[in-house]
């Protein structure tokens, strides 16, 4: 059986080493970082990632295979007391027991060989911070967050927020001794049980705004305790009933920089038939999602500008926001320098974007393939003196970014299929969509851990698996 208690179970180096030692290895890994930025394991499992790819999605704008490997997920606890009307989980999910700690940890290290060093895990099923807390079981969901870091993944909590809103003490042990740096918290008006909040009154996004708030105010509280930068994410899940207030969240989002230096992504999730959702009459869809985006903004952003897979699945745009005027600047691709920017930017630092190395490393890494590839540097140039030329950057705005007057974040929506796209007999696009999965969990089958992708676990996986969860993951 692997060794889960150790990272030897990886190759990876353990135990106390002399002070003398200690800098030898560490001069030896600043040496490796300049001259080879991007390890060979890593090229690896890119070049696979790529391989996997069907040939019309291999383009220059193309993030999976050339930059990032994708993100896992684990099959953790299902429950969640919450009783939202757009929920993934199956109605006997609250019934399903907690997974084992062995268990978890086995998913974790089978992810570990699949995104290499780097990669970015969610702790996910339910809410599993709810879930661990409420089965008295909260050290193990930290010993699961430090085996996920210890094996040099960078795991984030996927969670409603509202335990460790009310206990944040427990939110900085997940920091301190976890290693907990990413939390995704889901708060939209679809979301019934929140304390205070309750669905019947909610009508539009802003009312939800305190709400947002609090948790503005409780990552920047967890950072000055721990020492820690502690990032957030917000996710939203988008139905005829709130489309129309997206803007609300995006003006809340940009008001403030505190909002945006903790908020570093919001992902807007238009309505998917799946699992206990009750389907809105007239669905929305993501083209109804991305204008309301675009509105919001007051810019014409585009759903092709990165592509992260298939360009069904996700969409994301990056912005700058000065926020005393609410300027905003997108990082567009939409004309030839742009999209040699974003093509070059893919070429010269792929493979070298959120990661577990300490800073300095990172930067001897990314000055390393700058060196390597130094059309890059006439490349940006040309770049922004383009943007200056089309009006979309000013001298005053510049002046901002220069005087850290700007905070940037990235607006992603993440489109999931429903049952009825999945029954389809494999049409051409549901199937290029799998094959270009950004985002796979792995179960076990026939004894063997195997990729899945989320819309597959969502909808034909997840209610059998969850029948008879301790014999079938066990």
């Amino acid at each position: 059986m692997t060794n889960l208690n150790t990272r030897s179970s990886l190759g990876i180096e353990s135990g106390v080493q002399s002070p003398k030692h200690s800098l030898l290895k560490s001069f030896r890994l600043r040496m490796q970082s300049w001259l080879q930025p991007v390890s060979v394991g890593k090229r690896q499992l890119l070049a696979a990632k790529w391989g996997q790819l069907p040939p019309d999605l291999q383009t220059d704008n193309q993030i999976l295979g050339k930059h990032w490997i994708g993100c896992g997920y684990t099959m953790g606890p299902a429950y969640c007391s919450f009783g939202c009307t757009h929920c993934y989980l199956p109605k006997s999910s609250n019934r399903v027991p907690l997974v084992s700690l062995e268990l978890m940890k086995e998913q974790i290290v089978a992810q570990r060989k699949l995104l290499g060093a780097g990669g970015n895990l969610q702790i996910t099923g339910g809410d599993v911070v709810e879930a661990y807390w409420r089965q008295g079981k909260s050290e193990e969901l930290i010993e699961i967050l430090k085996f996920a870091t210890d094996n040099e993944l960078i795991p984030m909590l996927m969670t409603h927020g509202q335990i460790l809103l009310e206990n944040p003490d427990y939110f900085a042990d997940l920091v301190s001794k976890g290693g907990l740096r990413k939390v995704s918290i889901h708060i939209d008006t679809t979301m019934a049980g929140r304390p205070g909040f309750p669905i019947r009154s909610l009508f539009c996004e802003d009312q939800l705004n305190p709400l947002r708030d609090e948790f503005v105010e409780l990552v920047l509280e967890i950072r000055r305790r721990t020492g820690k930068l502690v990032v957030a994410a917000q996710t939203v899940t988008v139905t005829e009933s709130n489309i129309h207030s997206v803007g609300d969240i995006l003006i809340w989002l940009m008001s403030e920089m505190k909002n945006m230096d903790v908020c570093r992504t919001i992902s807007f999730q238009p309505e998917a038939r799946v699992g206990r959702t009750r389907s809105s009459k007239y669905p929305v869809t993501p083209e109804q999602v991305w204008q309301q985006i675009s509105q919001s903004t007051g810019q014409a952003l585009s759903r092709d500008h990165l592509l992260v897979g298939h360009p069904d699945c996700s969409s994301i745009a990056t912005l700058l926001v000065r926020v005393r005027d609410r300027k905003v600047l997108y990082l567009s691709s939409q004309f030839p320098s742009g999209r040699n920017f974003w093509s070059a930017l893919l070429k010269t630092f792929g493979g070298l974007g959120a990661s577990s190395t300490a800073p300095v490393q990172s930067l001897i890494q990314k000055s390393a393939a700058l060196a390597m590839h130094p059309a890059m540097i006439p490349i940006t140039i040309r770049y922004i003196r383009d943007l200056y030329r089309k009006g979309l950057l000013t001298k005053d705005f510049a002046w901002s970014v220069l005087s850290a007057r700007v905070r940037g974040f990235n607006i992603v929506m993440h489109n999931f299929m429903s049952d009825e796209e999945l029954d389809q007999p494999r049409a051409m696009v549901v199937q290029q969509r799998l094959d270009a999965c950004a985002f796979k969990g792995v179960i076990k089958i026939g004894g063997e851990w195997q990729s899945v992708s989320m819309c597959e676990m969502n909808t034909s996986i997840r209610p059998s698996l969850y029948r008879d969860l301790p014999v079938r993951l066990s």
